[in-house]
């Protein structure tokens, strides 16, 4: 299994001509970050459903808009819920943060 999770949701730092997302912003109701409690119990139930190797890919928008702590606790949780399977992680970024 592979997820993709968009910690972001839409937000991003540039305004690329060909992102689809700038067009549709008026119609994104939800919130733009992805909160504590729906991050851990995210990495927990993706977790337990995976096998001994476990891969999450970080998307957006722009990714590192959420921010140094949320990637802190994003391995925070992985650790806690690993327990003897392998996590990997990829980040899709426009690298200019």
């Amino acid at each position: 299994m592979h997820v993709t999770a968009k910690p972001s949701s839409f937000q991003c730092n540039l305004k690329c001509d060909y992102c689809f997302y700038l067009e549709k912003e008026s119609q994104f109701t939800h919130e733009k970050w992805m909160d504590d409690s729906t991050l851990k119990e995210f990495i927990k139930q993706y977790i337990a459903a995976s096998g001994n190797q476990v891969y999450f890919t970080w998307q957006g928008g722009e990714p590192t808009l959420a921010g140094l702590d949320f990637f802190r606790k994003v391995i925070h949780y992985q650790q806690r819920y690993a327990g003897q399977k392998r996590i990997f992680n990829a980040l899709q970024t426009n690298g200019i943060l």
